[in-house]
């Protein structure tokens, strides 16, 4: 073999073991990195909301509805602020509702002023970057309250 080949070959080898060292670098590193948790903030789109009414003691329920939304009628805008905007479109009525909110160890609450007074708690049951499942339970006088808004990121 010639000088340079021998040179070229010996570049070679070491260009590959470099470029193998920087996959096996590259991939560890990518296998290492946690992905980023999902966050409330941005758009959502509400398609449904479930509420049941029901007897603490006999578990029997007294009272069901469900609504059903269609695209664009009840949007929740969360900004980044920890304020949000309602959005509810029924025909050619609009009525928006704006309020504040905080995020603490999977449990949303939601409120009308800033220092949280009287906010509503839920559960965030599941949220991923395209979806949201929001649950609200409560027991009073031997009734239990039921609530479940499920949603997608718009």
């Amino acid at each position: 073999m010639t000088y340079l080949r021998k040179t070229m070959r010996k570049n070679y080898i070491k260009f590959s073991a470099i470029a193998l060292a920087l996959v096996a670098f590259g991939t560890s590193c990518k296998e290492e990195e946690k992905p980023a948790d999902p966050t409330i903030v941005g758009k959502w789109e509400i398609n449904k909301t479930l509420f049941t009414m029901s007897d603490s003691a006999t578990n029997t329920v007294l009272f069901g509805d469900t609504t059903i939304y269609g695209p664009g009628e009840l949007i929740i805008d969360f900004k980044s602020n920890n304020m949000f905007i309602s959005t509810e479109t029924d025909g050619t009525d609009v009525e928006i509702d704006t309020g504040y909110y905080t995020v603490t160890n999977k449990v949303l609450k939601l409120a009308g002023t800033p220092d949280m007074a009287e906010a509503d708690e839920y559960n965030i049951a599941n949220l991923t970057a395209t979806d949201v499942k929001l649950t609200y339970s409560e027991y009073y006088e031997g009734t239990k309250w039921y609530q479940e808004i499920t949603g997608k990121r718009k």
